[in-house]
């Protein structure tokens, strides 16, 4: 039963102190910072601060609730003159999250020191999975491409009771402004960073496709500083996979988050990760929480406690909290659905390479365009203008391909030998509509272009950067995500998309999804 309003929005304690991490609390003498730091009962916990639980965040902080976000990454800083990640060239273990040795397409497989990092890369039967694990989540990592998915494929993919209409009038367009998502502008489409970007449009309008304007969230005047030198080359040097040291992207680090710490009733703790969840001993939840330098030796093991908890740390981690929980006892009458209806998106990535024209001195790192094909290949599919960082005027042009895949699906397991959550029932099959479909788009475009030749892409496993499912709205949750059966407790991030955005990168859905839920849970009180 849902709270009475006016008791929910009076949930704040009282001035819990807004900060980025415990340990900036933890700097003042004060013993007021001392004891919000040392405190690990809040009226709510939002588990991740990626889409879902930055947008929790802020709309829980405006309406008095006394919140706390758990991250388990880092809070990375900015600079206008150095690296502070890693890169596919400037490899270590800054990138990957306690990993021994780098791995991820196009990253050469070489020993780095295990540590915190900003992606975790897990090795699934059959499927390589990249997620953000940072203040920030994917935003970190992404590569900015904000749209929403067509008409039929929303309405064919989401319960009846989601409009599309709703959607698009509403909650998509909310999401944009507040992600801080635009087109690229003329002058940075214009630069020779973007050459590769103004080859691949013209590629397509000879093959008989107009390529549209894609919104991003890269922050344009920061791109305008490294073309002007006053800054180091971040994203006109085509980083963006494992973040932009200079802040060139719009992360939720810089939007959401900061408005949720400003409300006063929000406070942050990167560096602690969600080991398990259960039921607390006077109703509520209990989280084991495992907290990490940064270097990432453990500090200690504490169990936080609340009455609202809002389960946001990515497709990945989502179900592997909730299905142990529900198969240690932990939470046994989670619903059985729950875990099943795992998806990649039906990511997609080709090489081209062109034989008789330049693609510019680097490859800027923002999606400039792309085109959506209802009928035309195995899928319907969204090709995007991608880049390659270590191209250096090498003539090749990527297409990134997301297809709507509405059949191939995975299931996350409890193996009881490992005590491990893992994916099942995902194997090479599973792929290869979406593989004929970006094949099929890539002789379409070479026909067109005399002088284009494909470039075979042959990775040891298929990826994705885009895991979606195993908590579907609407199966596993309400149209809120009220998990079935379970009062307080709520699921808001990619695991309730179900398997599949329907043609879109999915950080807007799922950023509006969140944004209607919070707005109707705020609403009736729970």
């Amino acid at each position: 039963m849902p709270l009475p309003r006016r008791r929910f929005a009076g949930l704040c304690s009282g001035g819990a102190l807004a900060a980025l991490t415990a340990s900036a609390l933890g700097a003042s003498s004060s013993r007021a910072v001392a004891g919000a730091v040392a405190r690990t009962h809040f009226k709510a916990i939002v588990i991740g601060s990626g889409f879902g639980g930055s947008v929790a965040a802020l709309r829980l902080g405006r309406a008095g609730v006394d919140t706390l976000v758990l991250e388990r990454g880092r809070q990375w800083p900015t600079s206008p003159t150095e690296a502070v990640f890693g890169s596919q060239e400037r490899i270590d273990g800054r990138m990957f999250w306690f990993r021994s040795v780098a791995y991820w397409p196009g990253v050469a497989p070489v020993p780095v020191r295990p540590q915190p990092g900003v992606a975790e890369v897990s090795n699934e039967a059959h499927l390589d999975i990249l997620c953000g694990a940072a203040v920030g989540g994917g935003s970190v990592v992404y590569t900015g491409a904000t749209v929403p998915p067509p008409r039929p494929y929303f309405t064919s993919l989401y319960p009846p009771g989601l409009s599309y209409d709703e959607f698009a009038g509403r909650w998509f367009p909310l999401a944009t402004r507040e992600l801080g998502a635009t087109t690229m502008p003329k002058d940075i489409y214009d630069a020779a960073p973007f050459t590769h970007s103004r080859l691949w449009d013209r590629h397509m309008r000879r093959a008989g496709y107009a390529p549209e304007p894609i919104g991003s969230t890269f922050d344009w005047d920061v791109l305008r500083a490294e073309l002007r030198g006053t800054v180091r080359a971040s994203a006109t040097a085509g980083e963006s996979d494992f973040g932009c040291s200079n802040g060139a992207k719009k992360s939720l680090d810089r939007t959401y988050l900061p408005r949720a710490l400003a409300t006063g009733n929000v406070q942050l703790r990167p560096l602690h990760e969600v080991r398990s969840v259960r039921r607390g001993r006077r109703g509520g939840y209990a989280l084991e929480v495992r907290r990490m330098d940064a270097s990432g030796t453990v500090l200690d093991v504490e169990e936080y406690t609340c009455d609202l908890l809002f389960v946001c740390a990515g497709t990945l981690n989502t179900n592997r909290l909730l299905v142990a929980a529900r198969e240690r006892g932990d939470l046994p009458d989670l619903p059985a659905a729950l875990g099943s209806g795992f998806g990649g998106n039906g990511d997609q990535i080709s090489l081209r390479t062109t034989l008789t024209e330049r693609t510019g001195p680097a490859q800027g790192a923002p999606c400039a365009s792309a085109r959506f094909f209802h009928r035309d290949f195995a899928q319907p599919m969204r090709a995007e203008s991608w880049q390659w960082l270590s191209a250096h005027s090498l003539p090749v042009l990527v297409t990134f391909a997301v297809t709507v895949d509405r059949e191939n699906r995975g299931t996350f397991v409890y193996d009881r030998r490992t005590r491990r959550v893992v994916l099942t029932g995902w194997g090479p099959e599973a792929q290869r509509a979406s593989a004929r479909a970006m094949g099929q788009y890539d002789a379409a475009v070479l026909a067109a272009n005399p002088g284009l030749v494909s470039v075979a892409l042959d990775y040891p496993v298929p990826f994705t950067g885009h895991p979606l499912g195993g908590c579907a709205i609407g199966r596993c949750t309400d149209l809120e995500g009220r998990v079935a059966g379970h009062r307080g407790l709520y699921v808001l991030d990619g695991s309730l998309v179900p398997g599949n955005a329907g043609g879109a990168n999915p950080s807007l859905t799922i950023t509006a999804l969140a944004e209607r839920a919070l707005a109707r849970i705020v609403a009736t009180g729970g």
